[in-house]
């Protein structure tokens, strides 16, 4: 176990915030972690993963946790289904590679999504039509407050868009690791987002998890930042859902029909990137953030000194914009800490 005081955590989050933590702690098993002695720690303790979700809007006063627990165990379940147990500090796209490679589906359209298998469960990450929820199986978790083992299935983890029972229950119950459940099937999604047609002149009948998964990450290296060379959380902002009829009053006001996706319930899910674009928020600055060119909904660190100052200033002026346009509330999807 790796404990450090004054600890920079700069290589932790994705942004490249210039941050610091009063105390780190890395653990690299369920027993390290039950080990520590949670009343001496300075508070408040936060668990991280990657850091790919995260803006610390300044220095954290307390201990940041990480885990290290990773393994990868492979095994059959019912009616040709493969199960996948991963350990929480696991990087999810070297997974996501690794199930491919097998010639395993499920994993292959949320490739290429920065983090690590902990927080990919915490998140419910989702990517071209599918979510983490999709492929879980069940979670193996430390309870907090009595440091026992809990395993919860996927329909106990009150998943919904971006959200999870342990986002809305926060620091009861900590990540140690993932079951998810793949299969040897063929089983491609290939309807949302541009992707069938990234396949062109691929025989769609005979494809691989790992083609798609080629097809899925040439996509996102095309429009997002490489994270090394410009510091960002990915998608800054969630897609927001509305009413069919809100729906309809932004597409008879703008005079085009929005890129859509139809939920149940009369609910409608417009990108939140078609309307900052309509904005004409690309490219947008404020100190050294800016508003990603190729892909409105990403906030990066353009200069590499942006400090947490400017990313607010610049999600709030992309907020109240959208907001005088549309009617609508834009939400981070990023963590503010």
């Amino acid at each position: 176990m790796i404990r450090i005081k004054d600890y920079d955590l700069s290589s932790h989050n994705t942004f490249g915030m210039k941050v610091r933590c009063a105390l780190y702690i890395e653990y690299g098993s369920q027993a390290e972690l039950q080990s520590i002695d949670w009343d001496s720690l300075p508070q408040p303790v936060l668990h991280i993963g990657g850091g790919s979700n995260l803006l610390f809007t300044g220095d954290f006063p307390g201990t940041v946790l990480h885990s290290a627990i990773r393994f990868r165990e492979y095994s059959f379940g019912e009616n040709g289904e493969v199960l996948c147990h991963a350990g929480a500090g696991e990087n999810f796209d070297s997974l996501s590679e690794d199930a491919c490679s097998r010639g395993l589906w499920g994993l292959e359209n949320l490739s290429l999504i920065p983090g690590e298998v902990g927080a990919a469960a915490v998140q419910n990450i989702g990517a071209y039509g599918v979510e983490a929820k999709d492929v879980i199986r069940e979670v193996h978790c430390l309870e907090r407050d009595t440091l026992s083992p809990v395993t919860l299935r996927c329909e106990d983890c009150g998943y919904g868009y971006r959200d999870s029972r342990f986002k809305r229950e926060k620091g009861r119950f900590i990540v140690t690791s993932v079951v998810f459940v793949l299969a040897r099937e063929y089983s491609p999604r290939l309807d949302y987002g541009n992707i069938r047609s990234s396949l062109e002149g691929e025989d769609l009948d005979k494809l691989t998890p790992s083609i798609v998964r080629s097809a899925v990450v040439s996509i996102r290296r095309k429009k997002l930042p490489d994270p090394s060379e410009k510091g960002s959380a990915g998608s800054f902002f969630k897609n927001p859902v509305v009413p069919m009829d809100k729906y309809l009053s932004i597409k008879d006001a703008e005079g085009v029909e929005p890129p859509h996706f139809i939920l149940p319930g009369d609910m409608v899910k417009i990108p939140a990137a078609w309307m900052i674009d309509r904005c004409g928020l690309k490219g947008e600055k404020e100190g050294g953030a800016m508003v990603y060119p190729t892909q409105p909904l990403v906030i990066v660190n353009d200069t590499g000194k942006a400090t947490p100052e400017d990313v607010i200033a610049l999600e709030n002026k992309v907020i109240g914009t959208v907001k005088e346009r549309f009617g609508i509330t834009l939400h981070p999807e990023v963590e503010h800490v």
